[in-house]
Order: C-alpha cells, then structure tokens, then sequence
C-alpha cells in the first residue's frame, strides 16, 4: 500500500505534468497561428488608420505633399518593418515606401501582389501569403481599398515579412524548453516539501491512533501548527487525557460497583444465615433482622436502577419530553414525600408558594434532579438542619437553589462533585451511604436540558447546588 507521502507527491505531479502539456499543446500547435493573426491584425489595424486619413484627401495624387500623413507611414514601415504602395484608380503607383527588406519580388510574388491589387480596386479588402520561391521566406501582402464618395480612387499595399514573426515564435520556443525544465525541478522540489509537511503530521497521528488502539493512552505529539491538521493533532491529545481518565474511572467503576453492591448483598445473607440458624422464635429480633434485609435490599435496588438510569441518560438513549409545568406544585409533592418518610426533616419552601406560573422542561426528569439534590443535602445536614429550596427569577430563566447548613465541600473535591463515584471525605468522619451516583445522573439531566448548573459550598458553613430553567413567558409570574 502506497503511503500518503506518495499518493501526495504523485498528485501533484500528475498536476504539473498536466499544465506543462497543455502549455507545449498551446505553445507549439496554436502559437505560431495565434501570434501571426495577432500580428496581421495589428498591421492591418494601423493600415486602415491610414488609409481613413488618405480619404480625407480631396485629390489622391496630392498625397506627397501632406506631411503628416507621410510621417505616419514612414513610421508605421519602420515599426514593423514593411513596404507600403498607394496606388491610385488607374494603377500608377503614387508612394512607395520600403525598409528594404522585401521589394524585389519574383513573378510568384508579383503575381499575389497583382491579385491583390485588383481585389482592392474592386472594393474587397484582402490579405495573401506568399512565400518566396528560392529563399524559403514567407510574406502577407494585405490590400485595403481607399474610397471617395462611395467610389474607389485607390488602394494602399501593405507587404508584410514574417521571418520576424517567426524568430519570435522560435524565441518563445526555446524559452518554453528552459521554463519547462525549471518549472519540473522546482515542481518535483516543492512536491516533495509539501507532501512530506503534510504527511508527517498524519503519519503522527495515526501512530498516535494506533498507540490508543493498543491501550497505551499516553502517546503525545507536540505542536505542529495552527492549521486543521495542528488542530486535530491537539484535538488527539486531548483525546488521550480523556481516555487516561475514563480508563482510570472505569478501574474505579469496577472497584465501586463492586463494593457498593458486595455491602448489601453480605448483609442480606448474613442477616438471612442469621434468621434461618439462630433467631429462631425470638420475634424482636426477627423483624429488626428482616428490617436490615429490606433496607439493604432496597439500597442495593437503589445502586441498580441509578445505575441503569446514569447509562440510558449517557448513552443517548433517553429523550426529552419538553412540556411547561408548574414548579411550585412539582416542590409541594417533594416536600410531602420527604417529610413522610423521614419526619424529623424540614423542607422549607419560603418563597416558593408564592410563585405562579410554569416552567419548560421534561417534567419527570427535572423532578429527579430535585430529588437527587434535596436527597443529597438530607445526607449532608444534621437531623435538626432544615434543607432550603430557593427561586431567583429572572426576565428569560429561574435560577433554583438547594441549599443545605451541611459540613460543606473541600474545595479541592468540588470540581469533582458531579463525576461518577466520587465521594468526598465527610468531616464528620460519617460513613456515606449514598450511590455515588445522584449527582451524575443530575449533570447528565442538566446537560440535556443544555442549562446553567453548578456548585457553592464553604467548609463548615453548607452547600448550594443550582440550576436553572427557562420560563414560560406567556403564563409565568411572580407575586
């Protein structure tokens, strides 16, 4: 398989040799033909200059003596090196003018300058290539017709050699050759140059892919440039940090699944052994035995399912249901629900029973995200602390807040608050006894929602976690 380097430097140099063919195409089959109809026009454009100024003339044998116009032919012969006859109605010739190159014509010659002459007096401009007969040079002899009043009273002969046409197509010629060679040296120079900068690169980065292929995250390039391949080559780097953090959370995944679901999997049959050997009809014992069985069997139930909800919401399998919803009916049922199942909390809702109106969002999920929040700020406060739900509004969004007088966050844990599994050490050296993963699955919910969201917290002092939601303008007010 050929490298890129290759397949770069072939192609450009499939794409030099194309444009160095077209060029000789050009050069060698339409140049000479280009150039000399280029040059015939030119002569021929001034020629009929001239002559509108010799049809101003009232009488044509006076020519001689108008200055002026002589001047312009003189110069015109000299430019382009040519001879020039006016030759008036009855064939006599009235000015001749020469460079001295191409006046004796043999009979040849003397007969297309006769044929010509005669096509002009009979009022057709022409043009005829004549080549001569012994030394091989080519001439055009061009016939324009002079007018008077709508009769013809002459006729101007332009007799024009092509040699130095031709030197000067045979002078481009050889140029193209030497321009050819150059422009194939400095081609196959800068193909080399630029394949090889622009597959090194690629060639690094697919090395790099290889080396994350084969588990080895730690392969870096250093920077190559500021283009779109120094930008995925950074981009790959950044891919590796990633890869060594999930590959380390997946380790500790593994660990924390494990310990989290071994904990109440030994309690339940150390409880169950118990109950079946040793407690026999002592019914006290039983039902505190069979109570630790439930409660372990429903935190084991707990670990399942927010594991399986984390994987749906990070798999993408999970869709939004945006609906408007009234916030402070949402709070009230939480608050019921909290306050029955653990009745020495306090959720306060100060100022949300004053709010009116809905907010956008999928329903169900944002009532997780509370969920896992007050939860969460349950485990983090002492019995007698009352967790807080606060609303800020504002002219599009509602910024919610969960605030709890906790033990508070170490500032080092708190950018890592949200990731899977993380646990922060408790200052009240209290064992946690959460999933690790309520406030992943808040993160995933936020990010889906594509809302602000984050956290505040003072060591000794508490938390607040908040987010916020887009309002429904057309119903939602505030009192």
């Amino acid at each position: 398989m050929k490298s890129i380097r290759a397949k770069l430097w072939a192609g450009m140099m499939i794409l030099v040799g194309v444009i160095v063919i077209l060029l000789w195409l050009f050069q060698i089959v339409f140049l000479n033909k280009f150039y000399t109809v280029l040059e015939i026009g030119g002569v021929k454009k001034n020629a009929e200059s001239i002559v509108t100024q010799i049809e101003k003339l009232t009488d044509l044998n006076q020519i001689n003596n108008e200055e002026s116009i002589l001047v312009n032919i003189e110069s015109y012969i000299y430019e382009k090196q040519l001879s020039v006859r006016i030759i008036n109605y009855d064939y006599r010739v009235l000015y001749q003018g020469t460079s001295g190159n191409n006046m004796n014509m043999p009979g040849v010659m003397q007969e297309a300058f006769l044929e010509i002459t005669q096509n002009a007096m009979s009022g057709e401009e022409s043009t005829q290539e004549v080549v001569h007969p012994k030394y091989g040079h080519k001439f055009t002899i061009i016939g324009i017709p002079i007018w008077s009043e709508h009769v013809i009273k002459g006729v101007m002969i332009v007799t024009m050699p092509m040699a130095s046409i031709e030197k000067t197509v045979d002078i481009l010629k050889s140029q193209l050759v030497i321009i050819t060679c150059v422009l194939l040296v400095v081609s196959l120079l800068i193909s080399y140059i630029l394949s090889k900068k622009f597959a090194d690169p690629i060639s690094k980065i697919s090395r790099q892919a290889d080396s994350y292929a084969k588990g080895d995250y730690h392969a870096r390039i250093n920077h190559i440039s500021d283009d779109e391949i120094g930008k995925l080559a950074e981009r790959m780097n950044d891919m590796g940090e990633a890869l060594i953090r999930n590959d380390v959370l997946q380790k500790e995944l593994i660990a924390n699944v494990s310990h989290e679901l071994r904990t109440p999997l030994t309690l339940i049959r150390g409880y169950a052994e118990t109950l079946r050997d040793v407690t026999g009809e002592n019914t006290e014992k039983r039902e505190k035995q069979l109570g630790i069985i439930i409660k372990e069997s429903e935190r084991l139930g707990n670990i399942v399912e927010d594991i399986l909800n984390l994987s749906r919401l990070q798999a993408g399998a999970v869709t939004l249901a945006i609906e408007t919803f009234s916030l402070k009916e949402m709070l009230l049922s939480i608050k019921e629900h909290f306050e029955l199942g653990e009745k020495d909390r306090i959720l306060d809702l100060a100022g949300v029973l004053e709010l009116e109106g809905n907010l956008l969002g999928d329903k169900n999920k944002i009532q997780q995200v509370f969920y896992n929040l007050i939860g969460n700020a349950f485990r983090h406060s002492r019995p007698d602390q009352p967790v807080a739900v606060a609303v800020i509004p504002n002219e599009k969004m509602v910024r919610i807040e969960v605030r709890d007088r906790g033990e508070g966050i170490a500032r080092e844990d708190i950018e890592h608050v949200f990731e899977r599994y993380y646990k922060g050490k408790r200052s009240d050296s209290k064992k946690e006894d959460g999933t690790g993963l309520g406030l992943a699955i808040v993160k995933s919910i936020l990010d889906m929602h594509q809302v602000p969201y984050g956290v505040e917290s003072k060591v000794g002092e508490g938390t607040v976690f908040w987010f916020e939601l887009e309002r429904d303008n057309d119903k939602l007010s505030y009192i």
